[in-house]
């Protein structure tokens, strides 16, 4: 499962947002990294269509997609850092999600960046920016050294100088140009402003100005960062509500498919994975794998049998096998619709909603 790390300032509704993706009832307050644990849990991926599917194939178990989210302490304050404890959980992240505040509530003490979600990110961006140029820094002067008797470490020394002198103008290295070796030699410092970043504006249930601040942080944040805007606090309470009255309040309130749709969509994109399905009586279920992988590495996903053994799949979409009453059903309707079925072989480059049987030999 892909691993987010969710960070902010105090008060920011960190946890809450936490809550609200996971259904799980961590506490909240205004913890300081240095005194609590991070929270630990997983966001099941909501698939309305992944539910109809299961219902026409009688399955006896449904399996969604997962992300798997750690929600870290809350920055104790500027210049302060992220808490050393906690740099090397967020390094292992696949994705990071600062959780921005920006409402006013008199029963919530403001704390770093205030309610102004521009001046948190930008505060939140330095941070990791300082965190990245320290270890930059102490790695550039070791490699240097080697460098000067091991030519072959003279590229590695070169780009990681180069990074390190980003940092230090303030530069996140997402918002650079490197080349897959760069980033390569880049990999064992981990550094945090290359992963990923998805930024999440809590707002108030009335908040009328959040496309504006989403705008407004976009504008401050690396270029290929997506941001979005949710109501924590009505996500957390919609997440105890059973599937029926949680889409109904999605519904009266206008908050289409609710924020966990959302961030899990931001997420896929910035990650750049998608779904794909099996569907059968004993179990329908959604597999998650990056985007352009072709039909064997999806097969390795379902078992590493299949990936080794893989001769050809049958392939038809999801709103199809929907449409037609389920997996035979579309098999039988493809006799005389042919386009509703296909083989594919090792070459085939797996969609969004494909439902996919794999052929394999042991």
């Amino acid at each position: 499962m892909a691993r987010i790390g969710l960070f902010g300032f105090p008060n920011s509704g960190k946890t809450t947002v936490f809550n609200a993706l996971t259904g799980l009832d961590a506490m909240t307050a205004a913890h300081p990294y240095t005194t609590v644990e991070p929270n630990v849990g997983v966001a099941k991926v909501p698939d309305s269509r992944l539910d109809e599917a299961a219902v026409l194939e009688h399955s006896d178990k449904t399996v969604y997609a997962a992300l798997d989210l750690l929600d870290l302490p809350a920055m104790a304050k500027a210049g302060e850092g992220l808490g050393a404890g906690f740099i090397g959980r967020l390094r292992e992240m696949d994705l990071l999600a600062a959780v921005l505040r920006s409402h006013d509530d008199p029963s919530v003490p403001v704390e770093v960046g205030g309610i102004d979600p521009v001046a948190q990110a930008e505060e939140l961006l330095i941070e990791l920016t300082l965190a990245d140029f320290d270890v930059f820094d102490r790695r550039q002067e070791r490699i240097a050294r080697e460098a000067s008797s091991n030519p072959k470490l003279r590229p590695a020394a070169a780009v990681i100088a180069a990074g390190a002198e980003a940092l230090r103008e303030g530069i996140p290295l997402r918002a650079g140009s490197w080349t897959e070796a760069e980033r390569k030699a880049f990999s064992d410092l981990a550094p945090l402003t290359i992963v990923p970043g998805i930024w999440v504006i809590n707002v108030s249930e009335s908040e009328s100005a959040a496309q504006a601040m989403v705008s407004a942080v976009a504008e401050v944040v690396p270029d290929d960062d997506t941001v979005v805007a949710i109501s924590a606090r009505i996500e957390e309470e919609a997440a105890q509500l059973d599937p029926a009255d949680r889409q109904e309040l999605y519904e009266g309130l206008g908050l289409g498919a609710g924020a966990l749709a959302v961030v899990v969509r931001a997420a896929y994109d910035a990650l750049g994975l998608l779904s794909f399905y099996t569907v059968g009586p004993k179990e329908s279920r959604a597999w998650t794998v990056r985007r352009g992988a072709a039909a064997p590495e999806a097969a390795g996903k379902i078992h590493s049998d299949l990936e080794r053994g893989f001769i050809r799949a049958e392939v038809a979409s999801l709103d199809d096998i929907i449409a037609n009453g389920g997996w035979d059903a579309t098999k039988a309707a493809a006799r005389q619709t042919p386009s509703l079925m296909r083989l594919e072989g090792k070459d085939y480059i797996v969609q969004d909603d494909d439902v996919i049987v794999v052929r394999f030999s042991v």
